[in-house]
């Protein structure tokens, strides 16, 4: 019985070290967190401005993401068995776990 469980925790690390996202995997989670974040800002309270240029985000949302990376810090650190990306900028951060070929990143993109 125990030999089993432990073949199985062998083999559930063997698959997670296969499958570990890499850096580009990284990238898209952090388009596709932006992508997220934008889509899911309300316009109400905000100044003039500031509702004007959400509303272009949400109208060209590659470009205003490729804007919008460029003022991010993404930090990839491979630890064997997972992945893990620090994100940092506009006031915001995050943590995101990468585990067979996907990145969790509990709680988001979090406001410092």
């Amino acid at each position: 019985m125990y030999r089993f469980l432990l073949g199985m925790i062998v083999m559930a690390l063997i698959g997670a070290l296969v499958t570990k996202p890499g850096p580009e995997a990284a990238e898209a989670e952090v388009r596709r967190q932006i992508q997220l974040s934008v889509a899911n800002e309300g316009l109400d309270g905000k100044s003039g401005l500031d509702a004007a240029a959400l509303l272009l985000c949400r109208a060209d949302n590659r470009a205003c993401t490729d804007l919008l990376m460029s003022g991010i810090d993404l930090t990839y650190e491979d630890r064997y068995v997972y992945a893990r990306i620090d994100l940092r900028g506009y006031k915001m951060t995050a943590t995101c776990y990468g585990l067979y070929t996907r990145f969790f990143c509990p709680g988001g993109l979090i406001r410092e």
